[in-house]
């Protein structure tokens, strides 16, 4: 790969979390919501070879889990409301959670293969 020796790799990462490309930090890593650009358009990586594949998924249904946790217990305990707000509420909190997370685990995934200067994912 094409890694820079000076870029350290929790830098890498958190420029990955925040959806800018690894390595330069100054161009986009998405070009919409989910779809990767193809290369950098400031440093010229190539971003084709690296796939994140379900990594992301599952990590962003793992943490929203753990986020929606307060919010079940809130609604739930806390709260008296009938049977199918509840449920819709908590349907809706968990699904926007895993929709503002999930691209930024994309990122961080992208970043976190591409640091390991594997040829391919």
């Amino acid at each position: 790969m094409d890694n820079y020796s000076n870029i350290k790799k929790l830098e890498a990462l958190k420029r990955g979390f925040a959806g800018s490309c690894p390595k330069c930090g100054k161009s986009k890593l998405f070009e919409s919501y989910l779809k990767q650009v193809e290369m950098c358009n400031n440093c010229g990586t190539k971003w084709v070879n690296v796939r994140a594949d379900d990594g992301p998924a599952w990590a962003s249904m793992l943490v929203s889990g753990h986020l929606l946790a307060p919010f079940f217990y809130l609604i739930t305990f806390k709260l008296n409301m009938p049977d199918w707000l509840r449920t819709f509420s908590l349907v809706l909190i968990g699904v926007v959670i895993c929709l503002i997370i999930l691209p930024r685990i994309k990122g961080f995934f992208i970043a976190l293969i591409w640091s390991t200067d594997a040829p391919t994912s």
